[in-house]
């Protein structure tokens, strides 16, 4: 436990998905995550990991489509020119293009199969301490 008492260190977003399956492997093959584990038969839950962010799904609540209601994720990086360059070059649909904004941050954004939108953001001031 942290001097103030705290005891959270670190969260994991669930992701409606219309299937386990798919979902894992386009975020293991497409955005680099690796896999963290595929659980049921049929699939009701997955989750991946890259560096120490995990996203988990699970499947879209009966009578619903995953994409009627997508999630989001916002995930703060180190390299983000980098990271935005590998995605080009992948099969990643990219939703917003990387830009500087005068709120302090440098983003850009994609989407997954299910319209899923995981916005990555680095501080512009962290950006000029690196370089």
């Amino acid at each position: 436990m942290s001097k103030d008492g705290c005891m959270l260190f670190g969260t994991g977003p669930v992701l409606p998905v219309k299937d386990i399956v798919s979902a894992v492997n386009y975020y293991c093959e497409e955005l680099g995550f690796a896999l963290d584990l595929v659980h049921g038969d049929p699939p009701t839950h997955g989750s991946v990991t890259r560096c120490s962010v995990g996203i988990q799904f699970t499947p879209a609540p009966g009578g619903f489509e995953a994409s009627d209601y997508p999630g989001w994720v916002y995930v703060f990086v180190d390299g983000i020119d980098d990271l935005f360059e590998e995605y080009r070059g992948r099969n990643v649909t990219i939703t917003k293009e990387i830009e500087s904004y005068g709120y302090g941050m440098r983003e850009f954004e994609v989407k997954d199969l299910d319209g899923n939108r995981l916005r990555f953001g680095a501080y512009l001031n962290s950006l000029a301490d690196s370089g």
